[in-house]
């Protein structure tokens, strides 16, 4: 928890209002065999919980049945992206299908602080973070969906405050939305992403280690360039010279040199992904030389080429790991590994995903159970 915020809830009053609906009123998940697009179906309830300084501030926490928000059009949210969010994963053990899992929910909160504090915003108590996220999936335990599926968790935080005076706000609404979760990617077959050499995600010194809208919004433009170029996402270079790669659409990416990985060092306008953490204590684990540094796109290319390159693969909550076997830069397909997912690659991600379905063993303490 962040000591510096005077407004918290304190551990003792962890305490959550629950008006569920009646159970006949409820909607049935759907299954693994139906075709489900990503965070398409929500569940049937949602958590939240708002600040209000003039109450006291953070506000006990509701779960309620899922519904839309009434804001009028002067509303901050509108105008100003003072918006953050975060994403993980419920999973049900492949052994034992009533246990389940959520995987580095602490950090995730830290994460989500952070973001809120670079957005000027109030940060969420981390522990409350940890606390709404399992009272709310105990709720909706039945659209865990078995594995290779899960439960998506998207906590996001908006302001509440009215006017359209360029400020911070001084109210929050802190939220929870879930949805069953299948592969993030139509194929696993491997995926194609496009070079984007003249428009940049985020800037050192500007906002890209936090998980807010506008970082996603200015990448909707290169991802319709990407799509027509036959791509499924963008591989973003450095907003200074546009020579050094910093992450794969909204994924961190690594390349893979025989028994050695490379991927770029954290810099102020790279993400700290979850998954990209666990990736590398992984590798190191299994017995993978780790390298973290600035990476030239130049390089890359040419050792695609000349089959240097081994592998290459993004990771991410959503994707996890996704093989990436081809790049286009402009209109010049570059092969890696000839178009076949890599050994390293499916290594790790076996392990990984092991990891969070209970089938391997958790030395890390990574998994939270859900009691």
């Amino acid at each position: 928890m962040n000591s510096s915020n005077k407004n918290m809830i304190k551990n003792k009053d962890f305490k959550i209002i629950k008006n569920l609906l009646p159970k006949h009123k409820r909607k049935s998940p759907p299954s693994l065999n139906e075709n489900i697009a990503f965070g398409s179906i929500p569940t049937n309830h949602m958590l939240i919980c708002d600040y209000l300084p003039r109450k006291g501030g953070w506000q006990t926490p509701e779960i309620i049945p899922y519904k839309t928000f009434s804001m009028t059009p002067n509303s901050v949210v509108f105008h100003y992206g003072q918006t953050i969010f975060e994403g993980l994963k419920a999973y049900r053990s492949e052994s034992n299908d009533k246990e389940i899992y959520l995987f580095r929910p602490d950090k995730n909160a830290a994460r989500m602080a952070l973001s809120a504090t670079r957005m000027g915003m109030i940060p969420f108590p981390e522990d409350l973070f940890v606390h709404c996220i399992k009272e709310l999936v105990k709720v909706e335990k039945d659209w865990i969906l078995p594995s290779p599926g899960a439960l998506y968790i998207r906590p996001s935080m908006i302001p509440l405050d009215k006017g359209v005076s360029y400020r911070a706000s001084e109210t929050y609404r802190f939220f929870i939305i879930l949805s069953p979760s299948k592969s993030y990617f139509s194929t696993e077959t491997g995926i194609s992403v496009y070079i984007e050499r003249n428009l940049s995600r985020a800037a050192i010194g500007g906002s890209g280690e936090a998980k807010c809208g506008g970082n996603y919004a200015s990448a909707l433009l290169p991802m319709r360039t990407a799509k027509e170029k036959g791509a499924e996402q963008v591989l973003w270079l450095d907003s200074n010279e546009h020579k050094y790669v910093e992450e794969a659409g909204a994924m961190n990416v690594m390349f893979v040199y025989n028994n050695k990985i490379v991927t770029p060092a954290l810099n102020g306008s790279i993400l700290h992904g979850i998954t990209r953490t666990s990736v590398l204590e992984i590798a190191k684990v299994l017995g993978y030389e780790v390298e973290e540094k600035r990476i030239e796109i130049s390089k890359i290319i040419s050792d695609a080429k000349s089959g240097k390159l081994t592998e290459m693969f993004a990771c991410g909550t959503a994707a996890v790991i996704s093989p990436i076997t081809c790049l286009i830069d402009m209109d010049e397909k570059i092969i890696i590994n000839k178009e076949k997912i890599g050994d390293i690659s499916l290594h790790i991600k076996k392990n990984l995903i092991g990891i969070q379905a209970g089938t391997i063993k958790d030395n890390y303490g990574w998994r939270f159970p859900i009691v």
